[in-house]
C-alpha cells in the first residue's frame, strides 16, 4: 500500500493490495518443511559448477542475477 502511494501518489485502502495479490496468485503461505526431493549433493554441485558459469555470463552482459 505504501509502495503504491510512494510511486504513484495514490492512496489505497488497507484491503485493496491484499485483494490484488490474492487475485494474482500470491499468498502469505510458506512451505512447512523443506522439499523432500532436495539433494544437498546436487545443490552443492550446481553451486560449484553451474553457478560460476552463470555468474560469468551475467557479468559479461552487465546483467543482474536475482
Amino acid at each position: 500500500m505504501e509502495l503504491i502511494k510512494k510511486h504513484t501518489g495514490r492512496t489505497l485502502s488497507v484491503w485493496t493490495p491484499g485483494r490484488y495479490l490474492r487475485e494474482w496468485g500470491f499468498t502469505l503461505e510458506k512451505p512447512v518443511k523443506r522439499a523432500y526431493e532436495r539433494d544437498p549433493g546436487v545443490v552443492q554441485a550446481w553451486l560449484d559448477e553451474d553457478y560460476p558459469a552463470i555468474h560469468k555470463r551475467a557479468k559479461t552482459q552487465n546483467a543482474l542475477i536475482l
